[in-house]
């Protein structure tokens, strides 16, 4: 044997020796200490004002199942009640709500209920003008003490522009109508005192939709109508689709929640979370926001695409509408939104009394349905919220045919599946050109149009900001 080979063997018969006298004992790792974590964003624009006081997992307590809901309504996983919880306007000694303010842990709204952890404070309190600083102090039953302190922003106008239109955000019911395929939407705000702009975009009507968000450290910035959120799974997603309607919400932030949303532990850079609190980890901030609607049409890539006049009647009630529809992508079993606008129908809340019919008439503006084109087979799906909260789902099916015309079949979708409910008669109006698209002042008016117009719309001139930190999707 070389000696190579007696030195290989001397070492394997070593490190054999060694693995089989060592034993592994069992090690407990120490509770972790705990941190007290306090959330709170004030916003003077709306009416109540709460604070969220929960605790660290440190190794003591129970960890619940994950939830995807906000807090409120969503209980707090972790949290500390008792606690002493107070904020003070530091720039109005005598205000009228107290001078600090308590946030007690059973809610002044009669309408919100008791949950631990969650502390609310008096309607419209504390008093919040732009430029205040406001102190917050939390005290736990435990005597842990956390403080903080934030400037409140406040802006005199926000807007969102297309071209030459505008309109003034938080103003009322103006919408503004845009071409998601060749338009640029503008967002800024005439700042009085802040730090960033956040923007939230998501489907009108959809509570569960928590949209696109994007932040950027200016007071405006422009978002392409074409954007794509890269941060989906998969290739990404259109930020908006034809035929749906947005709500876009614009918030302006102080440097605290700033901070908060872009940072975080992050073990590849070792970038860390920014705090700005003492005593606990969190947040404590201020923002105020503006909101408005939009409707977001395209331009047309396939033959199936354009504008139908449905008319016939449902039971006894005449429908006469106009339906819009979009292809999200012109190829086969692809996804459809549409535009619905006209005299429709809704279900009879006293169906089934005595002479009562089962339909009544409504008239619809701008509702948005979604639905999927197989082949050259329509399916939509219209949903209607009655006034009890319940809702209903009815289904229009169609076969796309040259003629310009085609049968469409209406049915009320149920538990056990489609009931059919009578027959319309769908007429292609047009085609959606691009000159039906291009909409001049669409902030008047309460719904999507589609007329012919030749107008020249100016575009925005420069490239928007190189923006958008992307901080929170979820659909």
């Amino acid at each position: 044997m070389s000696i190579a080979s007696r030195l290989r063997t001397g070492i394997l018969s070593i490190g054999l020796a060694l693995l089989a006298g060592c034993v592994l004992d069992d090690v407990v790792a120490p509770a972790g200490e705990r941190i007290v974590v306090v959330t709170a964003i004030l916003r003077p624009d709306i009416e109540y004002q709460y604070v969220i006081v929960e605790q660290t997992l440190e190794g003591t307590v129970e960890r619940p199942d994950s939830s995807e809901f906000p807090v409120p309504p969503h209980s707090p996983r972790f949290p500390l009640d008792e606690a002493v919880v107070t904020v003070a306007n530091l720039e109005l000694p005598d205000d009228p709500c107290g001078n600090p303010v308590e946030f007690r842990d059973i809610p002044y709204a009669p309408q919100t209920g008791s949950v631990p952890g969650l502390y609310w404070a008096p309607s419209s309190c504390p008093t919040m003008r732009p430029g205040d600083r406001l102190q917050l102090r939390v005290q736990t039953a435990d005597g842990e003490v956390v403080t903080g302190v934030t400037r409140v922003p406040g802006m005199r106008s926000a807007f969102l522009a297309r071209g030459r239109d505008s309109v003034q955000m938080g103003g009322g019911d103006s919408v503004m109508t845009f071409n998601r395929d060749r338009d640029t939407l503008r967002f800024g705000v005439d700042a009085i005192h802040g730090r960033s702009l956040q923007l939230n975009v998501r489907r009108d009507g959809y509570l569960s939709d928590f949209g696109t968000t994007v932040q950027v450290d200016t007071t405006a910035f422009l978002l392409a109508g074409n954007a794509i959120d890269v941060f989906v799974a998969g290739t990404g997603e259109d930020v908006f689709r034809g035929g749906r309607s947005y709500v876009v919400t614009l918030t302006l932030t102080d440097t605290n929640y700033y901070d908060f949303t872009r940072s975080s532990n992050n073990e590849l850079t070792g970038r860390g979370f920014i705090n700005h609190l003492e005593g606990g980890i969190g947040v404590f901030g201020s923002a105020v926001a503006a909101t408005s609607r939009v409707w977001s049409v395209a331009d047309a890539d396939d033959p199936r695409e354009g504008c139908y006049h449905l008319s016939g009647s449902v039971d006894t009630v005449a429908i006469d509408a106009d339906l819009c529809v979009y292809l999200h992508q012109p190829v086969e079993g692809t996804e459809v939104s549409a535009f619905l606008e006209g005299g429709w129908f809704t279900p009879n809340p006293n169906s089934g009394r005595k002479d009562e019919p089962d339909w009544l008439a409504r008239t619809v503006a701008g509702k948005s349905v979604d639905g999927d084109f197989v082949a050259e087979r329509l399916r939509l799906v219209v949903p209607d919220t009655l006034p009890s909260g319940f809702v209903t789902y009815i289904t229009l099916t169609g076969v796309y045919s040259a003629t310009d015309s085609m049968p469409v079949f209406v049915a009320e979708l149920g538990l056990a599946g489609e009931h059919p409910i009578d027959t319309l008669l769908a007429v292609r109006l047009r085609e959606l050109h691009s000159s039906d698209l291009t909409v001049g002042a669409s902030v008047e008016h309460s719904g999507p149009r589609h007329e012919n117009r030749d107008e020249e719309v100016s575009q925005l001139v420069g490239e928007p900001h190189a923006c958008c930190h992307t901080i929170r999707k979820g659909r």
